[in-house]
């Protein structure tokens, strides 16, 4: 607890009469007029003007520049930092103060020589000061820094007295930016050409009374100030500082030490009186990177924490919180002897982890996988390096908050959240300061508190304490309040200044009516016990403020999402891959790889990062990084397919070439890409595909497809001439062999040869549609290519029909046609007649006639769209339901301009006044050209070029499919503009209140009129894969592969497309952008419709990899087929296990067997009106209970740093049933099923765990089956939370997925054996191997750990 005049000072004596003035007649005895006693009061602190009479001139006992030396070392820019061991080891040259060091983000080592003077003997504290302008950190003795200095920590105590002649000789490093990087004008894009002059290198001491004196005179009149005029304190407090001013005589101890008697008659007051119960913590919210790039945070780091240790030396009672396990770990590994100081000190309680997370990330634009990776990399870091996970999620300073944070953040152990961003809103006051945040489900909360002083960055003086005790909305329902006192944002942390601040006015009479340093947890510890009956928040807390970071540096945001797609797959195959071969040698995980690819993404989720608010260093280095880790990604996914698939082509093998097997890697498995074109989900079918042996289509496979998602897909893909194997190619060219449906490449190819097939074989793609069963490898041959069509061999859609009846070559009609035609001959009037002829009439030069006007019909089985000469639609038509969605004389797929000038944050805000001001792309310039790009029986496609203005353009492929109503835009973008928003916008022929918008593992409605300020505050909204508009009965998806700013006014729908701000980067958003969107009709509600599966299956389309050459399949083939013969022994080998439990055995690996398959276990009531035509694959929708959102391999065990690993626990059993050694549960006589409890833990010891994560997407409940093939040796399973740590009811009703009252329970159990395909569409019977059976509730998470046999 701070005591008057802190540790740093000595502390006043006791209160004494001020010196005795006669009372002569006549003397002046003023009235004390308020403001200018407070500017007096001000002048006699401050620096500057009358800093050398005030008394900042007589807190310097000693100085003497003199007694210091100078060297230095310039590193050259843009080159690594040299750390400690290597810098004092490099050139130095001698160097004074008057110097310039730079330019910008150049570091400059100082060797520093110091001979205390003579005559100081005794004398102290001993300080050496430093004033570059600019960051810097003191070295003392060795590699481990002990203080930053910066223009608001200036001096270090080098010793706590002078002694006479001692020699010094230490290191000062210097970087030339200061704690805002180098911009010179608030957020403007840095100047890359500054210099920092060096005004003070010297030795001092201070004088304690003195400055003793100076701290007491600043908090009285910080409360003199503060208090309301007329209270007795802030009166007392401003008569006695003007007092304390006319009193002090400099030079003269004897007025020194009566003013701090004058000073103590008023701080020493401690009256508890009505005020909250004050608690703060020294906190440094640090910037990942912001105005500065990564490298430099790793120092800022380094120097605000070391400061802080420094000043937990001089002040006992002071306590520090820094959050962000990334920053730790940068400073583990670039300062190891500070990491483990901080070690020692958050042993004692002085330096205190805190957040839980791996940075302080954006919650609008990272995905629900994501947030969960953010508190189990960063739970599991203070875990092992600190003993303990964080209980309070610390999230100061983002832009939003995403609904589902509380159920995340409850599943990783945390209780309590702290942030006070929402003070920032521009719009509405948020109601609360003290409350439960309930997420989207519910059930999960959040003990929460926002710091009533609306800041992170308190100052700990007069003001901030008493706004913390003042400013509270819920002093009636809980009397506490918390304050986050120190520099931050460029890091910093609290000062000696602050320090004696609270020394003198925590607690003072007036302030507050308690104070303490409080740690976090203690503090909400303390607040959960005193609050009483308070209110709840549910849902998002949206942020009424930078709204134009949900699109701000656009390709990044492309790149984050590109990356979480691919390491859901990567993680997928590789856990399948490791579950089938890893375990004898065929398939090697890359554990560590995948953990260093996910650091950096998590990294780059840092809140000024993925929004797009830092300079341009931080996106030169993202841009640099993202690629790398796409293609390692793509590695990683294809060597874990590619070992799937080339062991389930091998021949088996025998059980002895075990003993040989060598690591498969892809083995010339090479992967084509992603599959373009249509994504519908069909109903689910009544069984399981059978082996790849027995797959439609004889032949070896020419390529396979791996759909990532659990659930069934029918889809069209493409596949490249130039990747078909050569014989085929030779028989194509020969044309022996020709497939059904010859399309053109999705890329631009290089032209080919002339005539027919050698065309074919520089530009064309065969196109085939595929059946494909959930979380599976299909192999697709030349037979299904002739044929036009996949099929499963369980479908029975009118088209699987259709293509198995199909001759090779004879063709396959999916329907789709592409034509241009006049408005009068596709039946156009009025307004869209009108429409398209003021299109053409651009176009030709000269008027049109409105049924002259040309149109391009593009159309198949489900849906007809209508298109004019300028790329609008003009026509959005479903003839099922006979709904048009395209209101007459009101196009979609229009390109608007937006005037984009915020009030002041140029690449954080888009404010609401932008949408008065906008105009149509194009105006002015030439008009569009749109052609026709291919038109098959399969899908067609149509050409939009056009010149949004004189310096960006715009081209576009409009594509339809024969498997889908969905219209697809594929839009590359040239942009170079300044302050300008591009948005594409759909009106549409709907009408409701409320829009659905897809948020992390959920959706959220939010209104389409502006009723109230709260309504039209949220004019831009984030959304993530899709929003939707739904009338009851029918609605309009708009989807989108790398968008997250999102409008629905009314009946329109707009999406953001690109900004053009231009600070803090100057070149935000200029070049090239590739994105796609699309728009899905749908009957049926958005939850009936399945939309939230559609919006994976746009994100995560099947991907085609090529069959692996026959000569190129020895070694790795045979490797994979012992691996494989090896899990495929006969059952005979495996006894020996008392009584009738035996290991069961590895059945032969299938991978067209869904090696996941989500299912409902009861009959779904989101299950839509059956269409008119109920064609396979074109309108059966199968809406999943749950989505398989992550199949990874589970974390392994904690360990503490430095510790030996343990050796694995033995298995454990369950009252009443006894486990073999293999792990699992005796099958009951003549019983088809084995049935265990889910909760159960410890199934087998040291095999393989793999963990599901699911979410329950539409807001509704129900029970859930998982199924999987019986090669898939599951032994057991449990729910864990998502620090992979295995449920208990407490633990499950601590985190929101307990029973609520009045809820009946539901058994979760885990079937083992065969019987899995006798529920709802379940794995077909003979391949059938276990399933899990869950409850689940509205957007509830759900993460289970299934154990695997060895």
């Amino acid at each position: 607890m701070p005591v008057l005049g802190g540790s740093g000072a000595a502390a006043p004596p006791a209160p004494a009469a001020a010196p005795a003035v006669a009372d002569v007649p006549g003397r002046w005895v003023p009235q004390h007029h308020r403001d200018i006693t407070l500017g007096r009061l001000d002048g006699y602190l401050a620096a500057g003007q009358f800093a050398d009479v005030n008394l900042r001139a007589a807190m310097w006992r000693r100085r003497s520049a003199d007694a210091v030396s100078l060297e230095v070392y310039s590193h050259p820019k843009d080159v690594p930092y040299p750390p400690y061991d290597v810098a004092i080891k490099m050139p130095y040259r001698p160097t004074a103060v008057g110097e310039a060091f730079g330019p910008s983000w150049t570091t400059h080592w100082f060797r520093v020589r110091a001979r205390v003077p003579a005559d100081w003997a005794g004398e102290g504290p001993l300080m050496f000061r430093w004033d570059s302008g600019s960051e810097a950190m003191l070295y003392l003795d060795g590699p481990t820094p002990r203080q930053g200095i910066t223009d608001q920590r200036n001096e270090y105590m080098l010793a706590p007295a002078a002694v006479a002649g001692q020699e010094l000789v230490f290191y000062v490093e210097m970087a030339a930016n200061g704690m805002f990087g180098n911009t010179t004008d608030g957020i403007l894009p840095p100047n890359e050409d500054r210099y920092f002059t060096l005004k003070a290198a010297e030795l001092a001491v201070p004088d304690l009374e003195v400055t003793g004196l100076y701290h007491d005179l600043r908090a009285l009149t910080g409360l003199a100030r503060e208090l309301p005029v007329g209270t007795a304190t802030g009166e007392a407090a401003l008569y006695t500082a003007n007092k304390i001013v006319n009193t002090y005589r400099r030079g003269d101890p004897q007025s020194v030490a009566a003013c701090r008697a004058l000073a103590a008659s008023v701080l020493a007051v401690r009256d508890p009186g009505d005020r909250m119960q004050v608690h703060a913590v020294g906190h440094c919210h640090i910037d990942t990177a912001w105005l500065w790039p990564f490298s430099e945070t790793h120092r800022k780091t380094a120097r605000s924490w070391s400061s802080q240790l420094r000043l937990a030396e001089r002040y006992p009672w002071h306590v520090f919180t820094a959050s962000s396990a990334q920053q730790y770990e940068w400073l583990q590994q670039d300062y190891p002897g500070l990491f483990t100081e901080i070690q020692a000190a958050a042993g004692r309680g002085s330096f205190v982890p805190v957040g839980g997370t791996w940075v302080e990330m954006d919650t609008n634009v990272p995905s629900g996988e994501s947030l969960v990776r953010q508190f189990l990399f960063g739970q599991r870091f203070f875990q092992r390096h600190f003993g303990a996970p964080c209980d309070v999620f610390w999230l100061p300073d983002t832009f939003g908050y995403s609904g589902q944070l509380p159920q995340i953040a409850a599943g990783a152990g945390i209780r309590y959240f702290l942030t006070q961003k929402l003070s920032w809103n521009n719009i509405n006051t948020f109601p609360h300061t003290t409350f439960y945040w309930a997420g989207l489900d519910g059930a999960s909360r959040l003990l929460t508190h926002f710091p009533p002083a609306n800041t992170y960055n308190a100052q700990a003086d007069a003001k901030d304490l008493l706004a913390t005790a003042t400013g509270s909305k819920d002093k009636d329902r809980a009397p506490a309040a918390y304050m986050l006192f120190g520099n931050g944002d460029g890091g910093g942390g609290p000062t000696v200044d602050m320090c004696e601040s609270l020394a003198r006015l925590g607690g003072c009479r007036g302030v507050a009516g308690s104070f303490g340093v409080t740690a976090p947890g203690d503090f909400f510890r303390r607040l959960e016990g005193v609050s009483q009956d308070l209110l709840t928040w549910r849902g998002e807390l949206y942020f009424e403020l930078h709204r134009g970071t949900y699109t701000s540096h656009a390709a990044n945001k492309n790149d984050n999402r590109a990356c979480e797609l691919l390491l859901r797959e990567a993680e997928a195959a590789g856990a399948l891959a490791e579950a089938m071969l890893g375990g004898v040698g065929g398939y090697c995980y890359p554990r560590a790889e995948l953990e260093s690819i996910w650091k950096d993404v998590l990294l780059y989720q840092f809140h000024d990062v993925l929004p797009g608010s830092s300079i341009g260093r931080v996106y030169d280095v993202t841009k640099t990084r993202y690629p790398q880790m796409k293609m390692q990604l793509h590695k990683i996914r294809d060597a874990a397919l590619g070992a799937l698939i080339v062991a389930a082509s091998a021949p088996q093998a025998s059980a002895a070439d075990i003993a040989t097997v060598a690591p498969v890697c892809a083995g010339g498995v090479i992967s084509l890409g992603d599959v373009a074109g249509a994504r519908p989900l069909l109903p689910h079918p009544a069984a399981a595909p059978a082996a790849a042996a027995q797959a439609d289509g004889a032949g070896e496979p020419v390529a396979w497809v791996f759909n990532s998602l659990a659930l069934p897909r029918t889809e069209l893909v493409s596949l490249p001439v130039a990747s078909l194997p050569p014989d085929l190619r030779r028989r194509l060219a020969e044309g022996s062999w020709r497939p059904a449906v010859l399309g053109q490449a999705e890329a631009v190819a290089s032209p080919g040869g002339a005539g027919g097939a050698s065309e074919a074989l520089g530009a064309e793609a065969v196109l085939a549609v595929v059946d494909v069963p959930p979380l599976s490898l299909t192999p697709l041959t030349a037979a299904n290519l002739a044929a036009g069509i996949k099929r499963r061999s369980c479908s029975t859609s009118s088209s699987a029909a259709a293509g198995s009846s199909s001759a090779e070559g004879a063709g396959y009609d999916g329907g789709c046609r592409l034509v241009r035609m006049t408005a009068s001959q596709a039946g156009l009037r009025g307004r869209r007649a009108a429409a398209a002829a003021e299109a053409t009439s651009r176009r030709l030069g000269v008027a049109v006639a409105a049924a002259d006007a040309a149109v391009y019909l593009l159309m198949n089985r489900l849906v007809r769209a209508y298109f004019d000469d300028a790329g609008r639609l003009l026509s959005l038509y479903d003839p099922a339901w006979r709904r048009e969605l395209v209101p007459e004389g009101q196009p979609g797929n229009v390109f608007r301009l937006y005037e984009d000038i915020p009030l002041f944050w140029d690449a954080w805000d888009i404010e609401v006044y932008h949408l008065e001001k906008g105009w149509l792309a194009g105006e002015g310039m030439p008009p569009p050209s749109v052609h026709i790009i291919e038109s098959t029986p399969s899908r067609v496609r149509l050409g939009l070029s056009m010149q949004l203005t004189a310096a960006s353009s715009l081209q576009q492929v409009v594509s339809l499919n024969c498997c889908s109503a969905r219209l697809e835009f594929h839009t590359e973008v040239v942009w170079a503009e300044n302050r300008t928003a591009l948005k594409v916008e759909f009106p549409t022929t709907l009408d409701a209140p409320a829009a659905a918008y897809e948020v992390q593992f959920g959706a959220v409605e939010r209104p389409t009129h502006t009723n109230t300020s709260w309504d039209w505050a949220r004019f831009e909204v984030c959304a993530h894969k899709w929003a939707d508009l739904s009338e009851p009965g029918y609605g309009l998806t708009l989807l989108n592969d790398c968008k997250y700013g999102h409008a629905v006014h009314g009946h329109v729908m707009r999406l953001t497309l690109l900004r053009s701000p231009k600070a803090p980067d100057a070149n935000t958003d200029m070049g090239t952008h590739a994105l796609r969107y699309g728009l899905l009709p749908h009957a049926g509600s958005w939850q009936q419709a399945g939309v939230a599966a559609h919006g994976w299956a746009f994100n995560a389309p099947l991907r085609l990899m090529q069959a692996p050459p026959q000569h190129a399949a020895d070694a790795p083939t045979a490797a994979a087929a012992a691996a494989v013969s090896a899990l495929s022994l006969a059952e005979g080998t495996a006894a020996g296990t008392a009584g009738s439990c035996r290991a069961k055995p590895r059945l032969t690996f299938s991978p067209e067997q869904p090696m996941f398959a989500v299912l409902n276990a009861q009959l779904n009531p989101l299950q839509p009106a059956a269409p008119h035509d109920p064609d396979a694959t074109s309108t059966g929708v199968w809406q999943p209970p749950l989505i398989l959102d992550t199949v990874k391999l589970a974390e392994p065990p904690l360990q503490p740093a430095g510790a030996a690993p343990a050796a694995p626990a033995a298995p454990t059993a369950t009252a009443g049933s006894a486990l073999c050694p293999g792990g699992l549960t005796p099958g009951a006589a003549g019983a088809g099923v084995q049935q265990q409890q889910l909760s159960v833990s410890g199934v087998t010891a040291g095999g393989t765990e793999v963990v599901l994560r699911l979410y329950e997407p539409h807001g509704a409940r129900g029970v859930a089956r998982i199924e999987w093939p019986d090669w898939l040796p599951v032994a057991g399973g449990a729910l864990c939370d998502l620090l992979e740590q295995e449920l208990g009811p407490e633990q499950a009703q601590a985190q929101g997925q307990g029973l609520q009252e009045g809820e009946r329970e539901e058994k979760l159990r885990v079937v083992l054996g065969a019987g899995a395909g006798a529920g709802h569409g379940g794995l077909r019977a003979g391949g059938a191997g276990g399933y899990v059976e869950l409850p689940y509730k509205p957007f509830q998470l759900i993460s289970i750990k299934l154990f695997l046999q060895d």
